[in-house]
């Protein structure tokens, strides 16, 4: 497969806003049948425990959002409603989750999302392998300038924070498998 391999280390503008010792390695391989994700988290300092959150801001291209579902594990999961002011949590009631409002939501533990798009006769499936545990589902419904007909994000999350002791590190893998 085709890979490339991007790696952030501490730059003294990335300690003007954190000031702690990490590495992130990110590798995106592509092969015949999935494009294939991995983020690895280090603590590269000799003492200090520190905590992250992470997410994939993945934005997939639709044929129209009219046409398009959202299946996985979302009936009867809580939910981080962020269009609520102030932000609150619910549970979701439905076992496909459609656009027909602005959406920003965190749903909790799921972590198998599939993108169903009828309008290209194709579904998504985004594997969340490892590390990932939580799906974020934005999208700025209504908004003709950002073009929201034709793309939704559908985010693998770790929303609550996890701490990497001195020397520990944390790997997410997410795979995207088309399908017909």
């Amino acid at each position: 497969p085709s890979q490339v391999v991007m790696v952030l280390t501490p730059t003294p503008y990335t300690k003007a806003v954190w000031d702690k010792a990490f590495k992130a390695t990110f590798t995106v391989s592509l092969s015949g049948s999935s494009l294939d994700t991995e983020l690895v988290v280090d603590n590269d300092g000799s003492a200090e425990a520190w905590s992250f959150q992470a997410a994939l801001h993945s934005y997939f291209d639709l044929s129209d959002i009219a046409n398009v579902a959202v299946g996985g594990s979302f009936k009867g999961a809580k939910f981080l409603n962020k269009m609520l002011d102030p932000p609150a949590e619910q549970v979701e009631d439905r076992d496909d989750i459609v656009f027909a409002e602005e959406y920003d939501r965190v749903y909790a533990g799921v972590n198998d999302p599939v993108l169903k798009d009828s309008g290209k006769g194709k579904k998504l499936t985004i594997d969340n392998s490892e590390g990932w545990k939580d799906t974020v589902l934005w999208s700025p419904y209504g908004n003709e300038g950002m073009g929201y007909k034709n793309f939704a994000c559908v985010e693998s999350a770790l929303f609550d924070p996890v701490e990497l002791k001195a020397g520990a590190s944390w790997t997410g893998k997410m795979s995207l498998k088309p399908s017909a």
